[in-house]
């Protein structure tokens, strides 16, 4: 028996040695399909689990790297079989190797991802014929994130091509290019239906193309690959197909793959695209799990004063300041319905979120009982178009929430409030929400944005990189989240009955969602405060014009580093060109691209200053971002984007944080075509794809339901007519 590793020097691949050999295969049945006889799909049930089977771990495998958190994030049931580490079994595919026809036998999975084609040094010829045998018997698919489209010969008995994709290579296009959709009307509904195919898909990285062969050669279990092309180079050859094995004669195929041969990495846009299909064509539309595309904005600081860059000092001046006006409001009102009437994926219930600070919307800041200030120009116009905003809660004003630098400094530019004065930040301002009228007061109740985040972590009074030049990390001495967090803090908000409280994905320890349990801070509730990550732009808040972000953004990103003799090129984060209104805007729009394509909630947090209007045309910084983040979505995507409020992201966070803890059992009855669901624990609102009575997304059902202990059966709807 030859070990994996003596199979990786004896691998055969090449199209001339496979062209000489094609007279000596021999059709056999290896527990597949013999030739001639007639094969239906597996009737028999199988778990909605996907195994994903790699080459190595996260650190040694791109493709694992790269198809990890998209599961994880879909809330998808999977397993990882590490195939250079551990064998593939036939118990590891289904209970002791049954096989569908056995009675009662259920198939461990409903969908296999290999993260490389040939998986060479991995899965040894047996182990293929061992997966292959598993697919035909189960009726269930198989997707490949990359690799060579082989075929592969065994040069050990039994001999012949074990591993055959029906294609030959043909080249290595040069990148950047834009690839061709080319998915039949009869895939439409099946395969990349998110995907806006009338625009081409831009390939940044390395790919094998190759051209179908649909010749009557295949692969020693006597079936033949017919390869359906549905992502081509400009030249014509393939990089995404969907491979049918059929046995001559028969039309149904008796095993299905779809094969990429496109280097695939979370980094990549192209491969962000890409990814869910991987995912939801291999399990046939039905798992556990859900995607949603999400984008919500965030402008913190409303009601009050922003300072300003200064385009010739290069530093914030705290003698330039900008505070909204009612015109701004109005012009905010009126580019919002621009927005959603040139983008309809944003949906025409889009609304921005407000960040508000009640100081700046009361007569007397310092008084006892808030009184409002409804006289004022920026007041009487949020309050005139609240219904066109949402709001949160970001403290009365805007005060830091960090712990007191010991020993004492100077230096520091904030003093730590006590715990009661840091609830009466909050509960201060929710008065001034009542007095204002502003929409969904109770709701919003439960979530804070504290100012500049503080209270997370421990920034040692250095927080301002334009201030520091000299400095290469003005953040080196930080302590972060959660060691670095006030107790102070986190107390006074579980004593205002906070459940959620905002971070900053900027910094260390806040890039995901987490509970501050009492094991880590004792908040003194028999609750846990629950972390809800923002993403920041680099659209900074000290700006609002397109003058004032090119300086600030070229200086932060490059400038200063010449100004120290340094190569700009040779710092991580540091841009080799400067950039001007328009790049920026693009680079700015990829970011939040991939961050939509993550399927993530988190907002994009800006602040008031930058839905100034800026001339004579009402433009503004916020959603010049906004147009150009949708132009480079809608180019790619089909999907409607949702767009929360904070609130209710908080509670699906909560939920899918529960799902994500409890073991769910889920199995797909393909006799009744129905699917059993229950759990070690009570989950609420677990998502499911592919259930009848579900939402309508993206041509799919994703439906919520309860589960515990107690099993709870579903009908499988995969709306595949709809």
């Amino acid at each position: 028996m030859f070990t994996k590793r003596k199979y990786e020097s004896l691998k055969i691949v090449g199209e001339s040695f496979f062209n000489g050999l094609r007279p000596l295969f021999i059709p056999m049945a290896l527990g597949l399909a013999v030739l001639g006889s007639p094969v239906a799909f597996a009737d028999n049930a199988v778990k909605l689990k996907v195994l994903v089977v790699t080459t190595g771990d996260a650190t040694q495998d791109i493709g694992l790297s790269y198809i990890q958190p998209i599961l994880d994030e879909m809330g998808v049931r999977y397993d990882v079989l590490n195939a250079a580490t551990q064998d593939l079994t036939a118990a590891t595919l289904s209970p002791s190797g049954c096989v569908s026809a056995t009675v009662g036998c259920v198939g461990n999975y409903n969908g296999v991802i290999l993260t490389d084609s040939g998986m060479v040094g991995s899965l040894t010829p047996d182990e293929w014929d061992m997966l292959h045998a598993y697919e035909t018997s189960f009726h269930v698919r198989e997707a490949v994130l990359s690799g060579w489209p082989g075929p592969y010969w065994d040069p050990v008995s039994p001999w012949g091509v074990y591993l055959d994709y029906g294609l030959t290579y043909s080249s290595s296009p040069s990148t950047p290019y834009d690839a061709q959709w080319t998915v039949p009307a009869a895939n439409s509904k099946t395969a990349f239906e998110y995907v806006n195919t009338a625009n081409p898909l831009p390939i940044t990285d390395f790919a094998f193309a190759a051209t179908p062969r649909n010749d009557a050669a295949g692969p020693r279990d006597g079936t033949v690959p017919s390869v359906t092309p549905l992502l081509k180079t400009p030249a014509g050859d393939a990089l995404v197909s969907i491979i049918q094995y059929k046995i001559p004669l028969q039309t149904t195929p008796v095993r299905e793959v779809m094969l990429s041969t496109i280097t695939n990495a979370w980094f990549l846009t192209h491969s962000q695209v890409l990814g869910y299909e991987f995912i939801n064509w291999v399990t046939q539309g039905v798992f556990v799990g859900g995607r949603f595309v999400y984008m919500s904005n965030h402008l913190d600081d409303l009601f009050l004063a922003n300072d300003l860059w200064d385009v010739n000092a290069n530093q914030t001046n705290p003698l330039l300041t900008y505070r909204l006006t009612s015109s701004d409001i109005s012009n905010a009102v009126s580019k919002q319905t621009d927005f959603r009437a040139a983008h309809p994926t944003a949906g025409t219930a889009f609304k921005l979120d407000f960040a508000f600070n009640g100081a700046g919307a009361v007569v007397d800041p310092l008084a006892a009982t808030p009184v409002a200030n409804l006289t004022e120009d920026l007041v009487q116009a949020v309050v005139a178009n609240k219904a066109q905003f949402r709001f949160i809660n970001h403290t009365f004003t805007h005060a830091d929430m960090d712990k007191t630098p010991v020993p004492a400094n100077p230096n520091c530019d904030y003093t730590t409030l006590t715990q009661s004065a840091i609830r009466t930040e909050i509960t201060k301002n929710r008065t001034v929400w009542g007095l204002l009228g502003l929409p969904e007061q109770s709701a919003n109740n439960r979530i804070l944005v504290s100012g500049n985040h503080s209270g997370l972590k421990d920034r040692k009074c250095t927080d301002y990189p334009e201030l520091h030049p000299e400095m290469d990390n003005v953040q080196s001495d930080d302590i972060p989240f959660v060691a670095g967090a006030n107790p102070l803090f986190i107390t006074a908000a579980a004593s205002a009955s906070v459940n959620y409280l905002a971070s900053d994905t900027s910094q260390l320890n806040q890039d995901t969602e987490q509970y501050i349990t009492n094991a880590m801070l004792n908040d003194g509730s028999s609750t846990d405060r629950l972390i809800l990550p923002r993403y920041p732009a680099n659209i900074f808040y000290n700006t609002r014009n397109p003058t004032e972000l090119v300086s600030e953004y070229n200086y932060m990103f490059h400038d200063r580093f010449i100004t120290l003799n340094q190569d700009p090129c040779t710092v991580a984060g540091a841009i080799c060109v400067t950039r001007d209104y328009p790049a920026i805007l693009a680079a700015e729009a990829n970011s939040a691209l991939l961050h939509m394509l993550s399927f993530k909630k988190y907002p994009h947090f800006f602040h008031q200053a930058n839905v100034a209007s800026y001339d004579a045309t009402g433009n503004t910084l916020q959603f010049d971002w906004l147009n150009s983040v949708y132009a480079t979505y809608d180019q790619l995507l089909k999907l409607p984007v949702k767009n929360l409020p904070y609130y209710q992201i908080g509670d699906m966070t909560k939920d899918s944080l529960t799902a994500k803890s409890a073991t769910i059992n889920a199995t797909w009855d393909r006799t009744t075509n129905r699917v059993t669901v229950s759990a070690n624990k009570t989950v609420p609102n677990l998502l499911i794809t592919g259930l009848n009575g579900g939402e309508l997304y993206g041509g799919q059902f994703i439906r919520a339901i309860n589960v515990s202990t107690i099993p709870r059966t579903f009908t499988v709807n995969q709306a595949l007519t709809q």
